[in-house]
C-alpha cells in the first residue's frame, strides 16, 4: 500500500507539473499572438493610405506600439516592397530620400524578383543594418514570403541568423510575414501572380528575448525550457535554457509539448528544477509507510492492503484521466481565446480604417481600442480565476481617457466580478463612452459631471446587472441622426455579445446611458 501511495503521489506531483508546463507552453503561444497582432494593425496603415505610407508616418505609428515597453524579442516592424529583378534603382533613391542612406539593394541574387527592406521602425544601430537587404534571395525567408503571399495569413520563417545580428552573443531568430497584396488597395483581394503583390508587412524576432520575456513573467515558473522548429520532420535549435543540461537527469520531470507558431511547428521540452520525490512532498509517505509497517506485524492484513492497493490504483487512474481532460480543455480554450481576440483585432481595425480621415486618425483611434483591449487582458491575467472587478475596470479604463484626476467623475456600486467575456466587451464598451464623454459630453465642459452606477438585481444563479452613465453638463443634447462606429461597437458589444440591452436618454443638462446584462453570480 505503501508503495501505490507513493506512486500516487508521484503521478499527482507530475500531473501538477504538466499543468505548471502548459502555462509555460500558453505563454510563449501568446506573446507570439500578440506580435503577430501588430503585423495585422500594420497592413491596415498600409491599406487605409492605399499602399503608401511616408517614413515619418510609419515611425510615428511604430513608436506608438511602445516596443520596448510590451513586445519584448521583437526587434521591430517593418516593410519589403516586392519588385522584379531590375527595379532597384527606384528603391535606393527611395530608401536615401527616407533615411539620408547611399544604400545599394543586396545581396546580388540570380531570383526574378526581390523584396528589399524599404521600411523598418525603431531605426536604431540595429535595424540600419538591415535597411535595402533583399529578404527574397534567402531560401529559408523566401519559403516563408511565398506561403504568406499563397495563404493571406501570418506566416513565420524557420530559424534563421537576422541581418541585424551583430552582437557578440548572437540568437536564432525568425521573422513573421504578412503579405500585402495591391489587391487590398484597389479593393478585390483576389491575387493572380506574384506582379499582384505590392509587398510585405514583417516582423524579425530574437527567439532567446523572445522565449526569456515569456518565462519571467510574473509568477516564475520552476522550470527550464528547450525550443526546437520541427516543421516538416526537421529539427533546428531555436532556444535552450542557459543552465537546461545541469536538470536532465531522471531526478527532475520533463515533459513535451507542441505548438504551432504562424504556420511552424514548434517542440518545447520543459524541464522541472525541483527534484522528484522531495522530503515535504512525500512526508505523508514516509509516515505511512512506519504506519503500515507496524500494522502488517501486528494484524498480518495482506489481504486486505491489496484490496486497498486496488482501489487507490483505480483512483489513480480517474485522477490521471481527469488530468489529460482538464489539459486538453486548458488548450482548447487558449485556442479559442486566441482566435477570438485575433477576429475582434482584424475587425476593429477594419472599421477603424473606414471610419477615419486621416492616418493620423486612424493611428490615435486603432492604438486606444487596442489598449482598451489590452488593459481589460491584464486585468484577467493578473486574477487567478480569469475574473475582473467591474470598479476596478472602471478605475483603470477611465483615467487612460480622462487628462483629468477623475474628480468630476464618481463611481458607485457593490463589488462585481465579471468573466473574461464581460471583461473584454465591457472595457471596450466603457472606453468608447469615455471617449465620447471628452468629445461631446460632459468631460468636453469645465463643469460637467460623469456619475456612473450598477447594482445587481436578483438573488438566482443567473441575475441581471444594470449599469446607468448618467453625463451632466449645462447644454441641451439631441439624439445623433447618424451612429458612427463607436456606437455599432457599443451596441454589438452589449447587445450581441453579453446579450442584453442599451437605452440612450438625452434631455435638458445632459444624458443617461442604461445598460442591463445577464450577470451569472461568480461569488
Amino acid at each position: 500500500m505503501t508503495y501505490t501511495v507513493y506512486r500516487f503521489v508521484q503521478t499527482a506531483e507530475l500531473a501538477r507539473f504538466e499543468i505548471v508546463a502548459d502555462d509555460v507552453v500558453d505563454r510563449i503561444q501568446e506573446r507570439v499572438s500578440q506580435h503577430v497582432a501588430l503585423l495585422v494593425a500594420t497592413r491596415s496603415l498600409f491599406v487605409a493610405s492605399d499602399g503608401i505610407v511616408s517614413r515619418e508616418a510609419f515611425s510615428n505609428f511604430v513608436a506608438g506600439l511602445d516596443l520596448d515597453g510590451k513586445f519584448e524579442g521583437l526587434q521591430g516592424v517593418g516593410f519589403a516592397r516586392f519588385i522584379p529583378s531590375g527595379g532597384e534603382s527606384a528603391i535606393e533613391t527611395a530608401i536615401s530620400a527616407d533615411y539620408g542612406m547611399d544604400v545599394a539593394v543586396w545581396p546580388e541574387t540570380t531570383e526574378p524578383y526581390r523584396a528589399p527592406i524599404v521600411l523598418l521602425e525603431p531605426f536604431d544601430e540595429r535595424n540600419r543594418q538591415a535597411i535595402g537587404f533583399d529578404m527574397y534571395s534567402d531560401d529559408v525567408r523566401r519559403t516563408a514570403m511565398d506561403l504568406a503571399a499563397i495563404t493571406g495569413f501570418p506566416q513565420a520563417s524557420g530559424p534563421v541568423e537576422l541581418v541585424q545580428e551583430v552582437t557578440s552573443q548572437k540568437q536564432a531568430g525568425f521573422l513573421v510575414y504578412l503579405s500585402l497584396p495591391l489587391g487590398l488597395v484597389s479593393g478585390s483581394q483576389e491575387m493572380t501572380g506574384k506582379n499582384d503583390l505590392d509587398g510585405f508587412v514583417y516582423a524579425p524576432f530574437r527567439a532567446g528575448d523572445l522565449h526569456m520575456a515569456a518565462l519571467n513573467r510574473y509568477p516564475r515558473r520552476p522550470t527550464v525550457v528547450e525550443t526546437h522548429d520541427v516543421t516538416g520532420g526537421g529539427d533546428t535549435l531555436l532556444f535552450r535554457s542557459g543552465n537546461f543540461d545541469d536538470y536532465a537527469d531522471a531526478q527532475h520531470y520533463s515533459v513535451e509539448r507542441e505548438l504551432n507558431v504562424a504556420g511552424r511547428d514548434w517542440a518545447v521540452v520543459i524541464k522541472s528544477t525541483r527534484k522528484v520525490g522531495g522530503q515535504a512532498s512525500f512526508l505523508s509517505v514516509y509516515l505511512l509507510g512506519a504506519v503500515s509497517l507496524f500494522l502488517a506485524a501486528a494484524l498480518a492484513v495482506s489481504a486486505r492492503s491489496q484490496l486497498r492497493a486496488v482501489d487507490a490504483a483505480k483512483k489513480l487512474q480517474a485522477v490521471s484521466q481527469k488530468t489529460v481532460e482538464e489539459k486538453e480543455l486548458m488548450l482548447q480554450e487558449m485556442k479559442h481565446r486566441i482566435k477570438n481576440s485575433l477576429s475582434r483585432v482584424l475587425a476593429i481595425s477594419r472599421q477603424t480604417v473606414s471610419n477615419s480621415d486621416s492616418l493620423d486618425e486612424f493611428s490615435k483611434s486603432f492604438s486606444a481600442r487596442i489598449q482598451a483591449m489590452a488593459n481589460a487582458q491584464d486585468m484577467l491575467t493578473r486574477s487567478k480565476w480569469n475574473r475582473a472587478e467591474l470598479g476596478d475596470l472602471l478605475k483603470n479604463e477611465l483615467p487612460q481617457v480622462f487628462d483629468d484626476d477623475g474628480i468630476r467623475s464618481s463611481l458607485e456600486g457593490p463589488a462585481v466580478l465579471l468573466d473574461e467575456k464581460s471583461t473584454q466587451a465591457l472595457g471596450l464598451t466603457f472606453h468608447e463612452l469615455a471617449t465620447n464623454a471628452m468629445k461631446y459630453g460632459a468631460m468636453s465642459t469645465d463643469t460637467g459631471r460623469l456619475t456612473i452606477r450598477w447594482k445587481k438585481q436578483g438573488k438566482s444563479k443567473k441575475s441581471r446587472l444594470l449599469i446607468e452613465w448618467i453625463e451632466e453638463f449645462s447644454n441641451t443634447v439631441d439624439a445623433p441622426e447618424h451612429t458612427g462606429f463607436g456606437t455599432r461597437l457599443i451596441d454589438a458589444n452589449i447587445r450581441g455579445e453579453l446579450g442584453g440591452k442599451i437605452d440612450r436618454a438625452f434631455h435638458a443638462n445632459g444624458m443617461t446611458i442604461r445598460i442591463d446584462i445577464p450577470y451569472e453570480i461568480v461569488g
